[in-house]
């Protein structure tokens, strides 16, 4: 079993529960040692009422529109763009862990093919939170996204630990993402970020808030446009919970405050609710436009980091092929599911869609997970598609 994202654990990994298995008594140790918040959760009755000490207005719940999004203050930022008046585009990045390379090599090829757009909006889930701000920052930042898939490997990503696995919350420490993350998500770029947010673009990343259950859509640009000193952390936390695969990553704790008190919310892989996403179902597309009185060309581009097509492969009745082959077979169709939702959305609000995914024919073995060779050659595939004149499909194909 080798995919982070779609929450498999490769072989090694599986050699480390087994060993674990063995010694209850260190689970039971282990359960009485594990890693306490600093600040006791939300309470039930009240966890809709958290906010980020410091911002106003920077997250909502992806299941419902925000209660700000038509308010004269949000309204007076979208106005900003003056892009808005002639096309709006948004950009969708899906999970897919060593994937992403896919998505890395195909915004560098579009770039070189000359069309690719200045982007309204990005968005991005789990492996697409890496490449999302890159993305919206435009090509100028497709070395800095090709150097992420193509010169990191899994030391570079994730240390396995018996420690972090008997004593913490995950099989592994993130310690060497976080670190890439801290020396390119430093001042400079998100102050960056924030010129661009002040010309009325979004950058949003989606994480799942796991007390809740429930899908939390991150406004990064509205964070950066804060000026706080504390915005390169949050931003960077934010993208750590959301490739945080519940087991293998340690889950990011976010303070919060609840009528003066703090609290503590654990957030993890974004995947974990949907594999990409461009706005709530219920929000009302039309309603915007004729309050900024705009009547744009709309389209979206869906890069979903993962094949779509079913695959045949014989199963064997080991409990770890069998969990395996379910847990793949689930998440592979609820991306379809999601990709599905996107569409119909795009029809009732009069998008263009566009998508593209790793294809049915890539067949590189991935050996480990964040396989340097096989990210690599998926890179390179996905290179040599943004620069075809065939990148795009208007449907599912598979």
């Amino acid at each position: 079993m080798k995919r982070f994202d779609k929450f498999y654990v490769d072989k090694k990994i599986l050699k480390f529960v087994s060993l674990i298995s063995i010694l209850p008594f260190m689970l039971f140790f282990s359960a009485c040692s594990a890693k306490q918040r600093s600040y006791p959760p939300s309470p039930t009755e009240d966890y809709t009422k958290a906010t980020i000490m410091g911002y106003t207005n920077i997250r909502y719940w992806g299941d419902k529109t925000a209660h700000y999004t038509y308010t004269r203050e949000n309204l007076k930022r979208l106005e900003a763009n003056k892009t808005f008046r002639k096309r709006i585009d948004i950009l969708a990045l899906s999970g897919g862990a060593e994937d992403g390379a896919y998505g890395a090599g195909f915004l560098k090829g579009w770039s070189e093919r000359g069309d690719r757009p200045q982007f309204t909006v990005v968005t991005g889930i789990s492996t697409g939170a890496l490449i999302a701000p890159f993305a919206f920052m435009g090509s100028k930042y497709d070395n800095v996204i090709q150097r992420l898939y193509t010169e990191s490997s899994q030391k570079n990503i994730v240390l396995f630990s018996p420690i972090e696995a008997l004593f913490g919350a995950s099989l592994g420490d993130s310690a060497p993402l976080r670190k890439i993350l801290t020396e390119e998500i430093n001042d400079v770029f998100v102050a960056d970020l924030a010129k661009e947010a002040s010309k009325g673009r979004m950058l949003q990343i989606g994480t799942t808030n796991l007390d809740a259950q429930r899908p939390v859509v991150w406004d990064i640009t509205k964070i950066a446009l804060s000026g706080r000193s504390d915005a390169p952390k949050l931003i960077r936390d934010i993208m750590l919970a959301s490739s945080s695969i519940p087991g293998v990553f340690p889950p990011v704790l976010i303070d919060v405050v609840i009528n003066g008190k703090k609290h503590e919310e654990v957030h993890v892989d974004g995947g974990v609710t949907r594999q990409i996403f461009v706005y709530p179902r219920d929000l009302d597309i039309r309603k915007l436009q004729r309050m900024l009185h705009i009547h744009p060309q709309q389209n979206m581009w869906l890069i979903r980091n993962t094949k779509v097509d079913p695959e045949y492969k014989p199963v064997s009745l080991s409990v770890s092929d069998v969990a395996e082959r379910s847990i793949y077979t689930l998440t592979k169709y609820q991306g379809l599911g999601d990709l599905v939702n996107i569409i119909s959305l795009a029809k009732r609000d009069g998008f263009n869609v566009q998508i593209t995914n790793v294809p049915k024919s890539f067949d590189v073995p991935l050996k480990e997970v964040f396989d340097k060779k096989y990210m690599n050659a998926l890179y390179q595939v996905g290179y040599e598609k943004g620069r075809s004149k065939s990148a795009w499909n208007t449907t599912l194909n598979y």
